[in-house]
């Protein structure tokens, strides 16, 4: 049996068709949740009154998402232009969600910095935005927050 080395969840990478080299604070919700059909009632009824069942899978309750913290940085509003290219122009944005999905991949690295899990995302949009609260009395760094929707998501490794 290999030895089962625990994976750190503070060294990893993540990146987007265009989009490398961020400074990204934290990943999470990685995340998507199936639907089945058939189980509400049963099937039918057999010899000797034993119930017939039936459950299959129905797809996705709605499509697999993520969730990046981007630090803000001076100049760099890479995620941000993407969310507004795919945006519906009524809502201030390009309109050109189609054309502006792109695939991308969240790596974790072991303690060797050696590749250890990847993910694989097809076909994602933004769905989301917010910016941290800025405070005179606050020592944090600004982040943006962005809800990233997939047609997929693929553990490959």
């Amino acid at each position: 049996m290999a030895d089962l080395i625990p994976i750190p969840t503070s060294r990893y990478y993540v990146e987007f068709d265009g989009l490398t080299d961020k400074l990204i604070k934290s990943v999470s919700e990685v995340s998507f949740t199936g639907q089945t059909a058939g189980h509400e009632k049963p099937l039918a009824s057999t010899k000797g009154g034993k119930t017939i069942w039936q459950s299959t899978s129905a797809g996705f309750e709605e499509n697999p998402n993520v969730t990046i913290e981007v630090y803000v940085t001076e100049g760099d509003m890479d995620f941000y232009n993407w969310m507004l290219a795919t945006m519906p122009k009524s809502e201030g944005g390009q309109g050109k969600w189609s054309s502006n999905r792109k695939n991308g991949s969240i790596v974790a690295y072991d303690s060797e910095d050696t590749e250890a899990i990847r993910w694989t995302l097809t076909n994602c949009w933004i769905k989301s935005y917010k910016v941290s609260d800025f405070s005179s009395e606050s020592k944090d760094l600004a982040v943006e927050t962005f809800e990233i929707i997939a047609e997929q998501i693929n553990r490959t490794k």
